[in-house]
């Protein structure tokens, strides 16, 4: 027991203190927003943020290096033959070559639409109309998750233009997604790296997808990440 409080009372004390952390995501940064100012800290996009969207301690080299210049030519080689292999999807799917280039890197452009594919998301959406809404208003609700996650989403990725705004769209879609799976897969719940994992598929995927790929990821034996 906290200082001699009832069960009663601890019961009390968590609904509230959830109803706050929530309320925070959902009034985001609008008028009224309360923000620590450690929590939001300043940075230089413009001098310091790199092609990925994550931000620099230093200012970026005014030029390429000859890897850098190498590393490129290889990946538009590759951007043209994922370009080709995306447009004959089932020509290619399953095949030896399609693995070979999985393993070799996906090109950033085409990650969402590829990671989507592999996860079959459009399929796991139309077979769960409705169900990612429906978790994320009882994680809102009920989830016993929702402090730490509130912790963890503080802490992820906070080098990255994305996520670097305290309760703005991106923290605001990770906090959502996170407590709607605490919810979702009670057996497994919310574990700390989950944010880390949910945050990269957000930098490709939009919310629901970025849900419904975490779920792949965390259940199915293929990836066994849980």
């Amino acid at each position: 027991m906290d200082a001699g409080l009832s069960e009663e009372e601890l019961l009390i004390r968590a609904r509230e203190e959830r109803a706050a952390i929530v309320g925070r995501y959902h009034l985001g940064r609008e008028v009224g927003a309360i923000i620590v100012p450690w929590e939001d800290p300043e940075f230089e996009i413009y001098h310091a943020t790199d092609r990925y969207g994550f931000i620099h301690d230093t200012r970026l080299p005014q030029s390429r290096s000859k890897e850098e210049e190498k590393r490129l030519e290889v990946e538009v080689s590759r951007i043209q033959k994922w370009l080709k292999m995306i447009r004959a999807w089932d020509k290619y799917w399953g095949k030896e070559k399609f693995s070979k280039r999985i393993y070799k890197g996906i090109p950033d452009r085409f990650r969402g639409d590829v990671w989507a594919r592999l996860l079959f998301l459009e399929q796991v959406k139309q077979e769960q109309r409705g169900k990612y809404e429906e978790m994320k208003k009882l994680g809102c609700k009920w989830s016993t998750d929702v402090r730490q996650i509130d912790l963890d989403v503080n802490r992820t990725y906070r080098d990255h233009t994305m996520f670097r705004k305290r309760y703005d769209e991106k923290q605001q879609q990770l906090f959502h997604i996170l407590v709607a799976y605490s919810m979702y897969n009670q057996e497994v719940g919310y574990c700390q790296g989950m944010s880390q994992i949910a945050a990269l598929l957000l930098m490709y995927l939009n919310e629901e997808d970025a849900f419904w790929a975490l779920s792949a990821l965390m259940s199915k034996p293929k990836y066994a990440m849980h």
